[in-house]
């Protein structure tokens, strides 16, 4: 697991002053294109109130950098409100930076359908050991998925301990509507996305997730073909995945964040290189195969 500290030092006379910063670095948006007469004072209010919990609650116990805070967005669109119940869709994304430039790698992307209560200065109450609103449940779930990613981004199985958590949050959650194993659109719901991730038979997934990053984008900027060969060995590691199920949610996931990002990495490959790495993209992600063809016309 990551080292992650930071200490703030403030002399005022004789007296030294230590904080650590959050985990996360999220920005949060609430969109009300979908309603027709929204209350401006009662989003604003959600939208802050939603942006301090998420920012200012201590998600993990590992003291960190401001700079290694995790940075993430949540775009909250409204679809309709009845008093103080709503519907949205919800965009998630987490990123991570990739040593040794400024470029950042999507880690986690995914669209959610949402039902929640809120009113005017509600209090977000949140306890790890009990439900308390599907509100603080959704933001809860979604803020230790994206630290459970980040972490595996950088050891193998790093984020096993926020996976469990998020396991935890909807196993209490169960009796809402949304978190249950028939709730959503086929298997990508809620229940698939924590319960895929925690299954053994799809563990290698923690592995391709360190390969991808640790060993293959974080080296590139000294040594790019073995960074590429890498990022490829973490791919062969998906095919374990697929061999036992291919429609995972875990290989849905990864691709959703990933497919654009894999058209840059073997765009500019030797050609025995992108050639492998093509015939494999189209086998473990067919739906995004015509922008797998593209690659292959980039020199």
């Amino acid at each position: 697991m990551r080292a992650k500290l930071f200490i703030l030092y403030v002399l005022i006379g004789s007296f030294f002053y230590n904080a650590s910063a959050q985990d996360l670095n999220a920005t949060v948006r609430v969109l009300t294109n979908d309603l027709s007469n929204p209350d401006k004072a009662l989003v604003a209010d959600l939208q802050l109130a939603v942006f301090n919990f998420l920012n200012n609650k201590k998600w993990s116990d590992d003291k960190i950098q401001i700079n290694e805070k995790i940075d993430c967005t949540f775009i909250i669109n409204l679809k309709s409100q009845q008093s103080d119940n709503f519907t949205a869709t919800v965009e998630i994304q987490s990123s991570r930076p990739v040593y040794g430039s400024t470029y950042n790698s999507v880690i986690f992307r995914h669209l959610d359908n949402w039902d929640f209560k809120y009113s005017l200065y509600l209090p977000l109450d949140f306890q790890e050991s009990a439900y308390t609103s599907q509100l603080t449940s959704l933001l809860a779930f979604y803020a230790n998925v994206i630290l459970g990613m980040d972490y595996d981004s950088y050891s193998e199985d790093g984020g096993l301990n926020y996976y469990r958590k998020a396991k935890n949050i909807k196993d209490l959650a169960m009796n809402e509507f949304g978190w249950g194993i028939r709730d959503g659109k086929n298997s990508f719901n809620r229940w698939f996305l924590i319960e895929n991730l925690m299954d053994e038979r799809y563990k290698t997934i923690h592995t391709a997730f360190y390969l991808y990053h640790v060993k293959g984008m974080d080296v590139m900027y000294k040594d790019i073909d073995k960074g590429r060969a890498s990022v490829l060995d973490g791919l062969t590691e998906l095919k374990k995945i697929y061999n036992i199920y291919p429609n995972s949610f875990t290989l849905f996931l990864f691709f959703e964040a990933k497919s654009k990002e894999l058209i840059k990495v073997f765009g500019k490959a030797s050609p025995t290189l992108k050639n492998r790495a093509y015939e494999l993209l189209i086998q473990l992600n067919p739906y995004n195969r015509n922008k797998y063809d593209e690659m292959l016309k980039t020199n």
